[in-house]
């Protein structure tokens, strides 16, 4: 059985679940159709929703890509389950990785190591940061009022773009089964029609290898790698967009947030 699952929310205070990976059912109970359009909170103990919306308004205002936290989550039956997600912020979304927790695990341990900044919600309420990479973006007054962020369920906040793809993990093409909406504006792909391509239609053939074998870490080690590529506008034209990504695994697909990436231009001095 499998030990995880997707979730992304859209990018309001409240978190409103847009979707739900299958293999949610197995270890809640939930189907997805049970939480789609439910605020996310709602699944999660009481005890640890203030400190997850601490993590949620902290991501936001930040632009975090990569973060962990473990809190507890509510199942059909009314139990609760110990959980720790990997939140990519991706501008208009929040994906989630959601796997159950074991802290003495070696897939927890490579996915501490590997993620921008971990957090435990702990049971006597406090909010305790496990670990942090040294972050030079990280603005230095993170406690912001909500209402600074979001106004009428809407992201005020001006904050870099970004689109979140989801790839099948069991095909070799890594065929595409979502993509925001947002990559239509930044890559200029047609989010419809991209859905069942490989995604290495948009990427060079010599960087293919590459990535496939850096996919493949984040596939088989449950670890979060980050990439650097241009994507294929146009093959004819030689149109591409250099691009930098961040890739989680689970086993119901590979997500992957990217962001536009600025061009490296290098001046090498004449002899």
């Amino acid at each position: 059985m499998s030990d995880n699952w997707i979730t992304i929310w859209d990018n309001t205070a409240e978190a409103r679940t847009i979707y739900v990976s299958e293999s949610i059912t197995p270890l809640t109970g939930w189907e997805p159709k049970d939480i789609i359009g439910k605020e996310g909170f709602e699944q999660f103990h009481p005890e640890d929703r203030d400190n997850l919306h601490k993590v949620h308004l902290m991501n936001v205002y930040n632009e975090k890509m990569s973060s962990m936290v473990s809190y507890r989550y509510l199942t059909r039956n009314s139990s609760y389950i110990k959980l720790e997600t990997i939140i990519h912020y991706c501008h208009d979304v929040i994906i989630g990785c959601n796997y159950l927790y074991d802290e003495n695990s070696m897939e927890h341990k490579i996915r501490a190591n590997t993620v921008d900044e971990v957090f435990v919600c702990q049971p006597d309420g406090r909010l305790e940061a496990a670990g942090l990479w040294n972050d030079q973006k990280t603005k230095a007054k993170p406690k912001v009022a909500k209402e600074k962020v979001w106004q009428d369920n809407r992201l005020i906040l001006s904050q870099e773009r970004q689109f979140c793809l989801i790839l099948n993990r069991f095909a070799e093409d890594l065929n595409i089964v979502f993509a925001s909406n947002m990559a239509t504006e930044l890559v200029s792909l047609d989010v419809q029609k991209a859905i069942g391509t490989s995604f290495f239609d948009y990427v060079n053939e010599k960087d293919a290898h590459y990535l496939d074998s850096q996919i493949d870490l984040a596939r088989e080690q449950n670890m979060v790698v980050r990439l650097r590529f241009d994507w294929i506008i146009d093959y004819e034209n030689n149109i591409s967009e250099p691009v930098e990504a961040i890739v989680s695994s689970t086993d119901d697909g590979i997500v992957m947030v990217t962001r536009l990436a600025p061009r490296m231009l290098v001046n090498i001095p004449q002899q």
